[in-house]
């Protein structure tokens, strides 16, 4: 059975993406994923999760946030199966990294 938040997940990732990369375009939705994380090209993977989830992006909580700009390669449960997201960070806080999702494909 899938979970609240893997349904909400999967409804959030199928809406259209901002033309308008200077703000944020969707509505976030505080979901609670996990998510498997490395920085694009290392074999170093950190789990963590997400406070809240759009289309076009997502906050990840973690204690060691990457870089702005940093590229990523996230792996999140949806109900349709794995999903494999590349992302940038976009933000940082103490708390973890915004990030903006460049590109989304079931594993």
């Amino acid at each position: 059975m899938r979970s609240d938040a893997e349904m909400r997940l999967a409804t959030l990732l199928r809406r259209p993406l901002s033309g308008r990369p200077w703000r944020r375009g969707h509505e976030r939705d505080a979901t609670m994923v996990a998510v498997d994380w490395h920085t694009f090209g290392s074999a170093v993977h950190r789990i963590s999760t997400t406070a809240d989830v759009s289309p076009g992006g997502a906050f990840v909580c973690t204690a060691e946030p990457r870089p702005v700009g940093s590229a990523l390669v996230l792996e999140m449960a949806t109900p349709r199966g794995p999903m494999e997201v590349h992302a940038r960070v976009a933000w940082t806080d103490p708390r973890g990294m915004g990030v903006r999702f460049t590109r989304t494909a079931f594993v």
